[in-house]
């Protein structure tokens, strides 16, 4: 893995006594170029990644799956930031897109009827520039009842944290 980028941003998630982590394949780190390393084609894969790991949460245990990868010029050749949550029998995987340094850094989401998808993307990100006011809004992590969130903005010459409370119908999330 350390020849991809190494794996950066892992979570837990537990399905029914099943646990997961997800993370971020950080193909960026090796990528051609751009704000964050990567936004100069051609684009380098930095993939979410869904692992099963025993009850400890930490040890492997089967098979790695790829659950979403970046759009190329349209995620300015990054995904990161995954957060995986269940409401009912919707699974929604939080994640930002773009360099954390651009306006055009974001949380959207995607959502599957199985932990290990296929997963749709929203049609726009639920937080982006502008939104609310906020600058550069992403590094999402929500609760396990998926009814709270906490992110990251810029805020004068640096970044703070933000709350958002989240309403979830199907397939659709607001805050």
């Amino acid at each position: 893995m350390q020849d991809d980028g190494g794996a950066i941003d892992a979570s837990g998630h537990d399905d029914n006594g099943q646990r997961y982590i997800v993370y971020k394949v950080d193909g960026n780190s090796i990528g051609n170029g751009g704000s964050c390393g990567n936004d100069v084609a051609p684009y380098v894969g930095t993939p979410i990644i869904l692992q099963p790991v025993t009850a400890n949460g930490y040890t492997f245990d089967g098979t790695a799956t790829t659950i979403l990868d970046n759009n190329g010029a349209g995620d300015e050749g990054i995904v990161e930031a995954p957060s995986l949550v269940q409401s009912g029998s919707t699974y929604i995987l939080f994640f930002s897109s773009g360099c954390y340094t651009t306006g055009a850094y974001n949380v959207n989401y995607a959502t599957a009827s199985s932990i290990t998808g296929t997963y749709t993307r929203a049609a726009s990100p639920l937080f982006a520039t502008d939104t609310d006011g906020l600058t550069a809004p992403g590094g999402a992590d929500v609760n396990v009842d998926a009814t709270h969130m906490l992110f990251h903005a810029n805020y004068g010459s640096g970044r703070a944290a933000y709350e958002a409370i989240l309403t979830i119908s199907g397939t659709t999330v607001t805050a």
